[in-house]
């Protein structure tokens, strides 16, 4: 499996260090045509996509998880959203308890 890492530019860099390619994308259009470009490579790939990269093209990401690319969510430089629950929180919320 080929790992391939598609977000900001310094996470990007820090890959590359390691040997892993990828991309920069800062807008949605930079994001579709890396997509796009992970779906047509021969091989299993994994693609890392940065937390800001994946809002800006979550509905898309669903259809190539269905489609057969591998895709992983990993956090970026800076966060894509505000401050998340923890998980104990939120399967307590879902359970309906309040502590």
């Amino acid at each position: 499996m080929t790992p391939y890492v598609v977000g900001e530019e310094e996470v990007v860099l820090g890959f590359a260090l390691i040997g892993v390619p990828g991309s920069v994308a800062s807008t949605r259009d930079d994001a579709l045509r890396e997509l796009s470009a992970a779906n047509e490579k021969r091989g299993q790939i994994l693609l890392l996509v940065t937390e800001a990269v994946a809002d800006l093209i979550r509905n898309e990401i669903r259809s190539a998880v269905v489609s057969g690319i591998m895709v992983q969510v990993i956090s970026g430089v800076r966060p894509a959203r505000g401050p998340r629950e923890d998980s104990q929180a939120l399967l307590l919320s879902a359970l309906g308890i309040k502590l």
